[in-house]
Order: C-alpha cells, then sequence, then structure tokens
C-alpha cells in the first residue's frame, strides 16, 4: 500500500483551470501533488477532512513590491493569511538590485518602500536570491529587473535620452541578471529616471528580455488622459522586440476619464490578433498607492531627491513647481492634484516621527491642521520624509474596475507596498479573498472557478511556473484550503486586518497556515529561470 504525506479528503477541488470544482481526495507526496481522485488504497503520514471546503491550487500575487518585507519578515503573514504562496516582486522599474552600493539606487526604492537599510541592496539578482533561501522564506519568489537600478547604474538621474553605448551598457547589465534567473524586466515609465527613456532604449532593453525569452512588465506613461496612447507605446515596444508583455494594473485614473475601459482592453485585443503576447494585472480596490513624489512632475525630480530639494529652495522654481502640482501637465504626465484633487489624496505611511500624526488624512486635513496650503504641506513633508511618504489616491471608477476583473486576460495582482505602521492600502491585507469572497461568492461578477484561474494557471503560465498553478499529479503542491467564508477585512480606514475563511496553506508541501495561525516553517524558495 502507498504511504503518502498528506491526503485531503473530501474537498471541493478548484484546479486552478477554470474548470467546475470537482469533489475529489488529493494526495501529496514530499513537494508534489501525488494523485487526485479516489484515493483508496492509500494511508498518510497526516489526513485532513477537508469537510466540503474549496481545495484550489495556492495563489500567486502577480504584481507586489514585496522585496523588502521578506528580508525583514521571511514570514510576510499579510500575504500567507491570503492564500499566496508566490509572489513577484520587482515591479515598476523598483528593484533592490543591481546595485553596487550607489546611493541613489537605494534612494530610488526607499522613494517607494520608505526605510531600505544598505544591506537590503544586492549587487546582482544572484546575491539577492541567495540572502533569501540563505535565511529562509516562507513563500516563493519570483523576481524581476528593475529598469530604474539599470539606468541609475549606467547614468543616474540624467534626464535625457540615453547614447547607444549607454543603451548597450544596460543591455549588458539586464542580460547578466536573467542569465542569473531572473524573470525577467519591468519599466515604470511614470517613475523618474525609467520616465526620462526613450523609445530606442526601452526597445533595445525588450529585445534582450525576448533572446532570453523572459517577460516584460511595464508600469505605462499615463492611466488618465493619455491612457491609450500610453498602452499603444508598450504595444508598440512589444511589436519592436518581439518581447511576452505584462501591462502592470490596468486601470482608468480620473473621473474625466471613467468609461475608458472597453477602449483600452479592445487595443490589448486587437494587438493579440497581430501576434503580440500580453496580459494585465490589477487589484480589486478604487484607489491606488504610490510615493508622494507622483504628485510632482518628473522633470523637476532629474538628479534625484537632493537636486529635487535644492530646487524647493528657490522661491521662483517652487512657485513653477506649484503651477506644475495643482494645474499644470508636461509631456507624459498629467497633474493628479487637477485631476482628483487634494481631498482624495491621503497620507498612507511617512517615516518622519513630526509626520505620524497625518497618517490617514487627506492633505486638505492635513494641510489645515498644519497651517499651510496643501501644496506647501506636500513640500514639508518631502523635506521631512527625503520624499519616502507614501500616499493613497482615490481616482478610479467601480465600474471601470468591474470591467477589468471580467476581463479573461486579467491576473490579480496586489500592486502591494509594504510598509511599518501608518495606514497603508487594505489591498496588501485583502486582495485575494476580495476577489474570491467578495466578487466572486457574494457578487457573483466571476464564477469562482474562473476568480481562481486569474491567481493560479493564469499567472503561472505567464511567468512560465509551469510546475504550478493546477492541481495536478506531479506538480509542486502550493494549495489554499479555504471555506465559504473567505472573505477580506481590511478597509481604508482600518487596513492591518487579516482576512477570514483560510483553514490552511501549503507551500512546496509543507503546511504554513493552520486556522488563522502562521506555522514556524520556511518552505518557500526564489524560483529561478535558467
Amino acid at each position: 500500500m502507498e504511504k503518502l504525506d498528506i491526503i485531503f479528503r473530501n474537498a471541493r477541488v478548484v484546479d486552478g483551470t477554470g474548470a467546475p470544482w470537482f469533489r475529489a481526495d488529493v494526495g501529496v507526496f514530499g513537494d508534489r501533488i501525488a494523485a487526485v481522485g479516489k484515493i483508496n488504497e492509500a494511508t498518510a503520514l497526516e489526513e485532513i477532512d477537508a469537510k466540503g471546503s474549496y481545495l484550489s491550487a495556492g495563489f500567486i500575487d502577480s504584481h507586489t513590491h514585496d522585496d523588502v518585507a521578506l528580508l525583514d519578515d521571511p514570514h510576510h503573514a499579510a500575504k500567507l493569511l491570503q492564500g499566496v504562496t508566490t509572489v513577484v516582486v520587482g515591479n515598476c522599474s523598483f528593484s533592490n538590485y543591481p546595485s553596487a552600493g550607489e546611493e541613489e539606487t537605494l534612494q530610488h526604492l526607499a522613494s517607494l518602500l520608505g526605510e531600505v537599510k544598505p544591506k537590503q541592496m544586492f549587487h546582482d539578482f544572484s546575491s539577492y536570491r541567495s540572502r533569501l533561501n540563505a535565511a529562509g522564506i516562507a513563500l516563493n519568489v519570483v523576481s524581476l529587473v528593475g529598469h530604474g537600478p539599470l539606468r541609475l547604474a549606467v547614468m543616474g538621474f540624467a534626464r535625457r535620452e540615453a547614447t547607444r553605448c549607454e543603451i548597450e551598457q544596460m543591455g549588458r547589465l539586464l542580460g547578466q541578471q536573467l542569465q542569473q534567473g531572473a524573470h525577467g524586466l519591468s519599466f515604470g515609465l511614470a517613475y523618474p529616471p525609467s520616465a526620462y527613456a526613450g523609445r530606442r532604449e526601452l526597445v533595445r532593453l525588450a529585445e534582450v528580455v525576448n533572446q532570453h525569452d523572459r517577460l516584460l512588465a511595464a508600469h505605462i506613461r499615463s492611466y488618465g488622459g493619455e491612457l491609450l496612447e500610453s498602452i499603444q507605446e508598450f504595444l508598440d515596444i512589444l511589436q519592436a522586440s518581439g518581447a511576452k508583455g505584462l501591462l502592470s494594473h490596468l486601470q482608468v485614473a480620473g473621473k474625466p476619464y471613467w468609461g475608458m475601459m472597453p477602449r483600452a482592453l479592445e487595443l490589448i485585443d486587437e494587438a493579440r490578433n497581430e501576434g503580440v503576447d500580453v496580459s494585465v494585472d490589477m487589484y480589486p480596490y478604487p484607489a491606488g498607492s504610490s510615493t508622494i513624489l507622483q504628485l510632482l512632475p518628473p522633470s523637476v525630480q532629474e538628479g534625484g531627491i537632493a537636486a529635487l530639494l535644492r530646487r524647493l529652495a528657490i522661491g521662483t522654481e517652487r512657485e513653477r513647481i506649484r503651477q506644475l502640482t495643482e494645474s499644470g501637465a508636461e509631456t507624459g504626465w498629467e497633474s493628479k492634484i487637477a485631476l482628483i484633487g487634494w481631498d482624495k489624496v491621503r497620507i498612507g505611511s511617512a517615516s518622519h516621527p513630526e509626520l505620524k500624526r497625518f497618517e490617514g488624512k487627506t492633505f486638505s486635513e492635513a494641510a489645515n491642521l498644519s497651517g499651510l496650503s496643501p501644496f506647501e504641506f506636500t513640500l514639508h513633508a518631502i523635506r521631512l520624509d527625503a520624499g519616502k511618504t507614501n500616499i493613497i489616491m482615490f481616482q478610479l471608477s467601480e465600474e471601470d474596475l468591474r470591467v477589468v476583473h471580467q476581463y479573461r486576460l486579467q491576473m490579480v495582482g496586489s500592486d502591494s507596498i509594504p510598509r511599518h505602521g501608518g495606514k497603508p492600502h487594505p489591498r496588501m491585507f485583502g486582495s485575494f479573498p476580495r476577489v474570491i469572497g467578495r466578487l466572486a461568492m457574494k457578487q457573483r461578477l466571476i464564477p469562482l472557478e474562473e476568480a481562481a484561474r486569474r491567481m493560479t494557471s493564469l499567472p503561472a503560465q505567464r511567468f512560465q511556473l509551469l510546475d504550478r498553478g493546477v492541481i495536478r499529479p506531479g506538480l509542486i503542491a502550493d494549495l489554499a484550503l479555504f471555506s465559504n467564508e473567505f472573505l477580506d477585512r481590511a478597509t481604508f480606514e482600518d487596513p492591518q486586518q487579516n482576512p477570514t475563511g483560510l483553514e490552511g496553506l501549503w507551500v512546496n508541501g509543507v503546511r504554513t497556515v493552520k486556522l488563522g495561525e502562521i506555522l514556524a516553517d520556511l518552505p518557500g524558495r526564489v524560483i529561478t529561470r535558467q
């Protein structure tokens, strides 16, 4: 009689393919699924009666900024308790490698993540991977190379197009990371210095991605008035290079543009019909989150935070920046404040103690409390926090969200930005149970099985994780067991609330969550491409 490690009995199996759930037993041996069906002839070290709960492939968070969080907390409870077994890091041009210790590279990442220590920056992907694997992690990691560090390594914060020589230097540096096993490259075309890149540079780097058969992800230049043009730019880069693409957190930002989502999806479908291999990710919330520097035009950030602070000390320059910030625009950038207003932007998390009392308040409220105008409060926060304040922007419509969440190529990506304390975006704590429990099971916007496919086999296919994402014999045993009560509790007012209804989670065949309790094991690993 065969001896397995685990047998799940009486489960409603959601296998990840989108097919209807079915009742079955599932057997696990080591880190692999050994059997699916009626298991009568085998015994196991542990038998788990699922009692009709759902057993799904573990969820893959296709878009995160968890790069440093995993170094601070190898269990990363906020993700485990959502049923996430794999996170994709290095998005929107931000990654903690390649870095030879340059202060600019650290400041670039810190503008998004807050406090980043020099020891959390790495020379290359190999050293980052080695640190995570040596220390141990509770879930799996897929890493993209950020375009920002590539550009900073070669030409710093220069606001100009790269020369042919500089482009080739970036290409060689990118190629080294891909050869070491990184899964692809991410652009952040709204974030300096990635925002300063021209077409020739972007296409050449995309060609390097294609040569290594990897993935190109992109935070495009605009999600507002130039959304369609920005989507087309990315599609043209994919067409010219032959690279596979992922359009990050597809959304329509700003009430004047709400309703554009169907046309955006038409552009993507038209490109696919012409042979462009592209898909999208998005989180299930009507607000986004970013760095406070996103409120300022990219041009004034040339040279990095120190140069920006010098500009802000000059009266005439400060007035010019105010006009751009509150009502202006420049190529590829539209004023967030003109679009949504100061009262639609909140302080999420701050690093400086003097700013802590403003966490959770809008910029209008914070300005009133501090006796400043909203713009002057913004400059005050940038000076105190060196540009590391996190913000939340209420800029999306529920209808556009519904449209993109019904799109067959949309994957669930939390876009989590882990910060210490404060009031971060609830997507860090609730994205996956929000889609499963709220959008699928309660609102019936999409079938449960389709929701699960968006978090399992679809991202597994996109990132070429060929041994994960489906419950099938021979594949890795990343598994989530959840009940009908699997539901998010995190809100914008009280974001750090864990979901209900996750009964168990297994990563590489090892249990990491039991009835809402995080276990001590660290069975995760950095997944590499060779």
